[in-house]
C-alpha cells in the first residue's frame, strides 16, 4: 500500500478528506492526518510517505516551505496542494516547489480521483522502471517533461519550471518521439534507451521521461530544421546495434515550445501501430481533416461492412498515391483500436493478419482488399469474444455493466466492493489485471463517451448532459472532454451540426 499524508489547520478538512474518495481503491493507506506541519516532517523523517496532501495557508508553516522541506526529506515524494485561494502566485509557488497538482476547496471528488489515479500509474511506473534502470534515470521521467508533453500547465507555469531546470524555450523547432521495445522485447528497454542516448545527445538537443517501462518519449531539437528523413536513417543505424527489434514513432514539428503537446498526441494517437510489421511511423502523414476522421472512425461492430468500404474507397480515389498508403494505415490503427481492451487483457493476441499488413502498393483494389481484411478480423475478434469464466471475469463484466448505468451517479469501487463482500483495493487490481485500465480512468472514458453520443439530440443542454453522465460539475465535465476528443463540448457539438447539415 502506499502511505499518504493529509496536513490543513483545520481539524475538519482531514475528516473531510479522509472521506472525500475510495483511498483503499487506490491501493493508499492513510498514514497520518496531521494540523501541525512540524509533526508532518518528524514523521517523514522516520517512515516512508509516498504522497503528501496539504493546504497552502496554514498558520504555523506555510504550504510552500512544508513542500520544500519535504523535498529535503524525501526527494521523490509525490505533492498535491489544497488551497480556498485561487491566486497565481500561490500556485506559482506551489508548483515550483514541485507540487503535481492545485485543487481548490471545497474539493471536487472526480478532480482528486483523477490526480490520484495519475499519481498512482506513475508510482508503480517507477517502481518498474527503477528496478529496471536504477534510480538515476528516472531524473529523464521528471514531472516537467510529462507535463510540457501532454499540455497539463499552464504556459506561464510551463516558462517558470523551465527557467529553474535550465530548458531553452526559444528554439524554431520540437518534435515528439516514441521508442517502444514492447512485448517480449520489453525487459531490453534499457538497452535501446542507453542507444538512442549515445546516438542523439550531442546530435540533438533532448528531453526524455518514460511514460511506461517499456516506451520512453523524446523531445527533439534540431540545431537546423529538423529533417524526418535523416532522423530515419539515424534510427535504422542503431537498430544492427541493439539486435532486437523495436517500434519508432515521429509527430508532427513545431516550431513553438507550447505546441509539442500537438507533436506528443500524435504520435500516442498511432501507438497501436506497433502491432503491424511497420517499425518506423512518420504520423504527420497519417492526419485526415475531421470529416474524414469521422467517416475512418466508424464502430466495426455496428456498421454496414459494404457501406464503411464504399465510403472509404471514395476517400482513396481523391487522393494521391502516397497519401493512400497513409489512410490504409490510418485505418488499420482505428481498427486495432476496437479491440486494444481485448489485447491489453490478455484475452486475445493481435492476429497474424495485423503483423502482416504491410502498406507498400498504392494501388486501390489492393489497400481495400487489405481494409477489408481487417474489417472482417476485428469483427470476427469483437463477435467471437466469449463471456470470460471464473469469478474474476464476472467481477469485471459486473463493474462494466454498472458502469454504463449511467443513471447511477454514485459507483465507485468502494460501493461495488461492498456489494461483492471485497476489499476495494482487490477489486481495483482485478479489474486492473483484466482490462487494463485503471477503474476512474475507465469510468471517465465511457462517460465521455456516452456525452459525446447525447450531443447528437442538440436539445440536451451540456449542463443537463454533464449531469446525465455522472459528472459532479460542467466545469469538470468541459475540461475532461476537451482532454479526450480535442475539442471543447460546444466546439464538438458545432461539428456535429455541420456534419448534419
Amino acid at each position: 500500500m502506499y502511505q499518504i499524508i493529509f496536513v490543513d489547520d483545520e481539524a475538519f478538512v482531514l475528516e473531510d478528506l479522509k472521506r472525500a474518495i475510495d483511498w483503499f481503491g487506490f491501493n493508499m493507506e492513510i498514514a497520518l492526518a496531521s494540523t501541525d506541519p512540524l509533526e508532518v516532517l518528524d514523521y517523514m523523517r522516520e517512515h516512508p510517505v509516498h504522497l503528501i496532501l496539504t493546504d497552502i495557508s496554514m498558520p504555523q508553516m506555510m504550504g510552500t516551505e512544508l513542500i520544500r522541506k519535504a523535498r529535503e526529506i524525501n526527494p521523490s515524494v509525490y505533492i498535491l496542494v489544497l488551497s480556498a485561494y485561487d491566486t497565481f502566485d500561490y500556485v506559482r509557488s506551489a508548483m515550483r516547489g514541485g507540487a503535481e497538482n492545485y485543487l481548490l476547496k471545497p474539493l471536487d471528488p472526480d478532480e482528486l480521483s483523477e490526480s490520484i489515479s495519475t499519481i498512482v500509474r506513475h508510482l508503480e511506473d517507477r517502481n518498474t522502471i527503477s528496478n529496471n534502470f536504477g534510480p538515476s534515470t528516472l531524473t529523464f521521467r521528471n514531472s516537467f517533461v510529462e507535463s510540457w508533453c501532454k499540455g497539463s500547465i499552464g504556459e506561464d507555469e510551463l516558462i517558470a519550471r523551465a527557467g529553474m531546470l535550465g530548458v531553452n524555450l526559444q528554439l524554431d523547432n520540437y518534435t515528439v518521439a516514441l521508442f517502444s521495445a514492447a512485448g517480449e522485447y520489453a525487459d531490453k528497454t534499457p538497452l535501446l534507451f542507453d542507444a538512442v542516448l549515445s546516438a542523439f545527445v550531442g546530435t540533438y538537443i533532448c528531453h526524455f521521461y518514460f511514460e511506461s517501462p517499456s516506451l520512453f518519449i523524446c523531445i527533439l531539437s534540431s540545431p537546423e530544421n529538423f529533417n524526418i528523413f535523416r532522423f530515419q536513417n539515424e534510427v535504422e543505424r542503431l537498430r544492427p546495434l541493439v539486435d532486437f527489434p523495436f517500434f519508432v514513432s515521429v509527430g508532427t514539428t513545431a516550431d513553438n515550445y507550447a505546441d509539442v503537446c500537438s507533436s506528443y498526441h500524435t504520435v500516442k494517437k498511432f501507438l497501436l501501430l506497433r502491432h503491424t510489421s511497420h517499425t518506423f511511423l512518420n504520423c504527420r502523414y497519417l492526419l485526415f481533416p475531421l470529416h474524414r476522421q469521422q467517416i475512418i472512425e466508424q464502430n466495426f461492430q455496428d456498421t454496414d461492412e459494404e457501406t464503411y468500404l464504399q465510403d472509404i474507397r471514395k476517400i482513396l480515389e481523391t487522393l494521391a498515391p502516397e497519401r493512400k498508403l497513409s489512410l490504409q494505415l490510418a485505418v488499420t490503427n482505428w481498427g486495432i483500436s476496437q479491440v486494444e481492451n481485448l489485447l491489453t487483457a490478455g484475452i486475445s493476441s493481435p492476429p497474424s493478419f495485423f503483423s502482416a499488413i504491410e502498406c507498400t502498393d498504392n494501388d486501390t483494389d489492393v489497400i481495400m482488399d487489405n481494409i477489408r481484411s481487417l474489417f472482417s478480423s476485428v469483427r470476427e475478434l469483437l463477435s467471437a469474444q466469449e463471456l470470460p469464466q471464473g469469478a474474476a471475469q464476472q467481477y469485471v463484466r459486473m463493474i462494466m455493466e454498472e458502469v454504463h448505468n449511467f443513471s447511477n451517479k454514485d459507483v465507485s469501487l468502494k460501493t461495488l466492493a461492498a456489494r461483492l463482500d471485497m476489499h476495494p483495493s482487490y477489486l481495483g487490481s482485478i479489474f486492473h489485471q483484466q482490462t487494463g485500465y485503471y477503474f476512474n480512468d475507465y469510468l471517465n472514458e465511457e462517460r465521455l463517451k456516452y456525452a459525446a453520443k447525447l450531443m447528437e439530440n442538440s436539445n440536451i443542454r451540456l449542463k443537463d448532459i454533464a449531469d446525465m453522465t455522472g459528472f459532479s460539475s460542467q466545469t469538470y465535465f468541459n475540461r475532461q472532454f476537451k482532454k479526450y476528443f480535442n475539442a471543447s463540448p460546444n466546439a464538438y457539438r458545432r461539428e456535429l451540426k455541420l456534419k448534419k447539415d
